[in-house]
This record gives structure tokens, C-alpha cells and sequence, in this order.
């Protein structure tokens, strides 16, 4: 007799969404509600992107499903010469509908049923679906907040325990998401050796390569040996304020980019055409890395006076564009979270919950610092730091 119709067990194992949730509770407040949970920005693109965008709106034609030439061969040409990665070329390059599709494409491309992944936390948190997604299986293993503490500690060490013989794979994104955490070149030298070791694939998110300030960001598959197994996805999208318009890449030498091409072509077939227009005026004009120096200063200054505002336990982050805090003190392990989160939309400002980011994390929090202009994010912050000044139980 045939099975009853089911659905597939990845599709099974996805966590909902919380984001939605958060949007929904703080619609109330109309106008007035300051919206830090969600990965934004304020600022608008530059005009450059406009205007290409408005150039090309008629037309209507399929598109090259890697990417359209001109495109592949500026991107290849800023890996060579920003990331160090000089074997790139268009060949080499693959367009597509943000990082988040990118990621999906590589994690598809090399992670079997039952793989391990390892996936440092705290996360990024559409990385546990999309390991899940390719049939793998997400091992967490804490990271970026132990090298904030000491950043003479060693990578590698912290996260060789958590290899098995069924690990495929291990995930690497600097600067991190959610705390901002930017790996230095010694750091990811640990990484690139323990991959080497151990023969795995490093899946590089380096979406906000950008907006880092502590250091020159290190693209992991510059280092010696690292080519080969290392599948590093970008994203135009967080550089140039235009996430909207999911427009992300992905890099990666030899045969594992022929797989990943076959499953982007198979998944969207093509990002459209006018925003790869805009995505080439981009990449090639001197106007919007000038838009894009003074978006890093404003988001660097709007970070060191969150920093200050917040009156919660965090690192300042290295890069990025979000603070992570510690509010344990506020959320008792009997009632987690969630009722201080209340308490919040209530008062008209909501947090990311820390549940998403890894299960060490559930009475942490992610607060972005440019989703709303300065004067904006002062008040969601003295709106949180109010909540925080009401009496504890139990002090």
C-alpha cells in the first residue's frame, strides 16, 4: 500500500520564523514603533543603483543563469583585488538572489544526508535551516563571544572537539552575525589549518566583509590551501543598503563551482536582469564606494553610541551592524526571554531573541543598530534601557 502524502522531514525539522511574530506585535504602534530585530538599514542605496535600475526596466529577457558577463567580470576582478583570491575569475563567480541563495547553493553542493556541520555560535540564524535543508545536521559550537574574551585563545582547539568522523563541513562567517564578531588573520590561519586536517569544506559567509573596522577583513580562501574547499559567499545586498533586492554571489575555484552552478540554475534559473545592471554600476563606480565610506562612518558612530546607551552586559562589536547582549539578569531561566521581549513591544521597540542564534544564547539578545536613523535608535534604546531600570525579581 503507498505512503500517505507526508511532508519531508527537512521541511519538518525548519524552525519558525520569529520575525514575522515581532513585526506583527509591533505594527500597533504604528509609526512610532523602533524595529531593531531585523538586519536593516535606514540609508538609501546609492542613486547610481537607481539609475541603472531605471535604465534597464524594460527589459523583460531571461538572463545568463551565472550572471550576466559584464557582472562575473567585475566581481571577479574585486576578488582579485580585495580579497586576495587571485585565481578568480568569471568562470570562477555566481550570481545570485542574495547570500541567503548562495549559501543554499554551496550548502547543497557539498553537505550529504546525515553530514555534520559545524556552525560556531553564536549564528546566523537561517544557517541552521539551510544545513537542514541539504540533509545535513547542524553541530553547534561556541566561538566568537570566547575569542571577545580572549582573543589570545585558539580556534582551532575551541572547535576540534565538536569534529566527528561524520563532519563535512564547518562555517565560518566574519564579521559575525549576530555580535560582530571579525576573525583576525591569525584566527582564521587556525581555521584554514584545522580544515586542512580534517578535509573539510569551510563554508565562508563574509556578507559584512564591508563593515569591518577592527582590522583589514581576510578572505579565509586566500590562505594557502584553502582555495580548493572553500565556497565563500558575498552580498551586495548588506554592502550597499539595498537587501531588498537580494542580490548576493558566491566564489569558488574548480568542480564544486560547476555542482553549485547546476543547482542555482535548477532552484532560480537567474537573478533578474536590471538589478544585475545595478549591481554592476555598483561594483564599478567610484561614487558608491565614496556612499559607501561615509555609510561605514555613520554606522561606526551609531555603534559606539548604542554601546554606551545600552545598559547590558556585551562586547562592542568589530564590525557589522548589531550589538548582541547578555540579558540574563532581566530573564530568569524559569521564564526565559520572551516576557521581557513583551514587555518591550509593549513599550514600542523590539530585539532579536537570542533562541535563534544557537541554544547557549536562549536569554541573549540581537539589537540592530542601523535599522533606524540616530535619533530614532536613541529612543527604541532609552525605551529598552526604561524596561531594564524596572525592578528585578528577587534584587
Amino acid at each position: 500500500m503507498p505512503r500517505a502524502p507526508s511532508l519531508s522531514s527537512s521541511a519538518r525539522a525548519l524552525r519558525e520564523s520569529i520575525f514575522s511574530r515581532l513585526q506583527g506585535r509591533l505594527a500597533k504602534h504604528g509609526a512610532d514603533g523602533v524595529p531593531l530585530h531585523l538586519g536593516d538599514t535606514y540609508l538609501a542605496p546609492p542613486m547610481i543603483a537607481r539609475e541603472a535600475i531605471e535604465a534597464s526596466a524594460a527589459d523583460w529577457r531571461y538572463g545568463a543563469p551565472a550572471g550576466e558577463a559584464p557582472l562575473l567580470a567585475a566581481l571577479a576582478a574585486k576578488l582579485r583585488a580585495a580579497n586576495g583570491l587571485d585565481w578568480a575569475t568569471e568562470a570562477h563567480v555566481q550570481v545570485t538572489v542574495g547570500a541567503t541563495a548562495a549559501l543554499a547553493a554551496a550548502a547543497r553542493a557539498v553537505v550529504d544526508p546525515g553530514d555534520e556541520v559545524i556552525c560556531p555560535t553564536p549564528h546566523w540564524p537561517l544557517i541552521r535551516g539551510i544545513v537542514t535543508n541539504a540533509g545535513g545536521v547542524v553541530v553547534e559550537a561556541p566561538l566568537s563571544q570566547t575569542l571577545y574574551a580572549d582573543a589570545r585563545a585558539d580556534a582551532a582547539a575551541i572547535l576540534e572537539p565538536h569534529i566527528t568522523e561524520r563532519t563535512a563541513a564547518l562555517y565560518v562567517t566574519t564579521p559575525n552575525n549576530p555580535d560582530g564578531k571579525q576573525l583576525s588573520r591569525r584566527h582564521l590561519e587556525q581555521l584554514a589549518e584545522l580544515a586542512r586536517r580534517h578535509d573539510l569544506w569551510v563554508l565562508a559567509d563574509e556578507v559584512y566583509e564591508d563593515l569591518a573596522w577592527a582590522e583589514p577583513h581576510v578572505s579565509i580562501a586566500s590562505l594557502p590551501g584553502m582555495a580548493e574547499r572553500t565556497l565563500t559567499v558575498f552580498s551586495l545586498s548588506k554592502t550597499y543598503a539595498i537587501a531588498g533586492h537580494r542580490l548576493g554571489y558566491v566564489a569558488r575555484a574548480a568542480a564544486p563551482m560547476h555542482a553549485l552552478r547546476k543547482i542555482a540554475n535548477h532552484t532560480v534559473y537567474n537573478v533578474p536582469s536590471l538589478l544585475q545592471r545595478a549591481a554592476l554600476a555598483l561594483v564599478t563606480s567610484p561614487s558608491s564606494r565614496a556612499w559607501l565610506d561615509e555609510a561605514r562612518a555613520l554606522y561606526r558612530d551609531a555603534c559606539a553610541e548604542a554601546s554606551l546607551l545600552v545598559p547590558a552586559p556585551h562586547f562592542v562589536p568589530d564590525g557589522a551592524t548589531y550589538l548582541f547582549v547578555d540579558l540574563s539578569r532581566w530573564a530568569p531561566e524559569s521564564s526565559g526571554l520572551w516576557p521581557l521581549v513583551e514587555k518591550l513591544l509593549d513599550a514600542g521597540v523590539s530585539i532579536a531573541p537570542g533562541e535563534q542564534f544557537g541554544r547557549d544564547f536562549s536569554r541573549h539578545a540581537r539589537i540592530c543598530f542601523t535599522a533606524v536613523p540616530l535619533d530614532r535608535l536613541r529612543v527604541g534604546l532609552a525605551r529598552l534601557a526604561s524596561v531594564l531600570s524596572a525592578p528585578v525579581a528577587g534584587e
